[in-house]
């Protein structure tokens, strides 16, 4: 709550901004109340690394009616806090249910030092999980601690191919978030996302990919994930598409991804790590507009299964996401795949959206957060799947 908010409100917090990445944020709310206001904290998380702020949460800590210690809890100057990696927390409400006091106003002073990280930055429709604690809350009972989102990628080695843009990037930047050494490539430069290392390549030439495994297990030692996103589509008609236009994208889609595979494989043995490939829905139902791009997109799902059967003895699991047409340069960019349709692109795209069961084109940090999960330990379980994140386009269970 801010000051002119509410002016008995006074929050101090350290200076987050000269912090670094790794720091601590310290701070020391106190917030006047009124007897029987509710019990409620409200979180807003920032992320250092990229200044963009993560949804609010609410986090209740006692219920109404439940009678509190609160002389333990008044006025109370010692330093509070949560502590992240990269991220910083920062109270936005503090309110407190109080029985009447005699001549006191009290302060709720957040006590004892919590460390928690954040694991998914999940879209503004959700709430983030948090856990805030209180002084006393195990004498006091309260339910205060929700239990977190860690995908356990803390510290992973994760190379995504493709990272520069579009969904590529995302799950670069939502594994970062995840607290994942992430290694980004791609024939631009690196996108400065708190990446750990950049590998500029072509993954369309023969030797690129085993040349950027060998680069990033030389620089960090090791490889837990390898996710699978480069690659292209454009339209065209079947009878239309030449030669070298089918072969110049099975280079890319397709045999770049066997060619990474088999240059980790070794090395995800030693860690039993996870492969996710990013196909399309174009794989599931080919899309007569793109028949070369449907062909390359139904072998990276054989691949994806073939990679599990076999590598499932060695702890290696090996899945595929299936987007469906996603909000990024590919549809929305200049030449992209809503103008080659022809027609005005805000109309195409409006009608591509109306396609899809929920209406809409989707978003690349939702394609990111399905590749995220796959990728963790969290889907320990999962292998050999395709996972639909397609807006409910292609009408089959499979």
């Amino acid at each position: 709550m801010r000051d002119d908010e509410d002016p008995s409100a006074r929050m101090t917090f350290g200076d987050l901004t000269q912090a670094g990445e790794d720091a601590f944020g310290e701070f020391l709310a106190r917030l006047r109340v009124t007897p029987g206001a509710p019990v409620c904290l409200r979180e807003t998380l920032t992320d250092l690394r990229v200044q963009k702020p993560f949804p609010a949460a609410e986090v209740l800590l006692a219920k109404s009616g439940q009678q509190l210690d609160l002389q333990s809890m008044l006025l109370s100057d010692r330093p509070c806090g949560l502590a992240r990696t990269g991220q910083v927390a920062c109270i936005d409400r503090v309110e407190l249910l109080v029985p009447k006091l005699s001549g006191e106003r009290p302060c709720l002073g957040l006590a004892r030092r919590v460390q928690r990280t954040v694991a998914v930055a999940l879209h503004a429709a959700f709430d983030v999980p948090v856990g805030l604690a209180m002084t006393h809350e195990e004498d006091l009972g309260h339910a205060c601690t929700l239990a977190t989102v860690n995908l356990g990628l803390g510290g992973k080695v994760c190379i995504v191919t493709g990272s520069t843009s579009g969904i590529g990037l995302e799950t670069a930047r939502l594994l970062v978030v995840e607290g994942a050494r992430v290694v980004t490539c791609g024939r631009r430069d690196g996108p400065r996302i708190g990446e750990t290392l950049h590998v500029t390549a072509d993954l369309s030439e023969a030797d690129a990919p085993e040349l950027v495994i060998a680069e990033a297990v030389a620089a960090l030692g090791a490889l837990d994930v390898l996710v699978n996103n480069v690659g292209y589509a454009v339209q065209a008609r079947f009878e239309e598409v030449a030669d070298e236009d089918w072969d110049s994208m099975w280079q890319l889609n397709v045999m770049s991804y066997v060619r990474a595979i088999r240059a980790a494989l070794p090395h995800l043995r030693e860690s039993r790590g996870s492969i996710v490939n990013v196909s399309s829905t174009a794989g599931k139902r080919p899309s007569g507009g793109m028949p070369h791009y449907s062909v390359t997109k139904a072998a990276v799902l054989s691949l994806s299964r073939l990679v599990a059967d076999l590598s499932a003895g060695d702890g290696i699991r090996c899945n595929a996401v299936t987007p469906g047409p996603t909000a990024t340069d590919a549809w929305l960019g200049e030449g992209g795949l809503a103008d080659q349709q022809g027609g005005e692109r805000d109309a195409v795209l409006a009608k591509v959206g109306a396609g899809r069961p929920l209406g809409r084109l989707a978003e690349p940090e939702e394609i990111a957060a399905v590749i995220a999960f796959l990728a963790s330990e969290r889907a320990s379980y999962v292998t050999g799947a395709a996972w639909s994140a397609d807006g409910g386009t292609v009408p089959i269970i499979i």
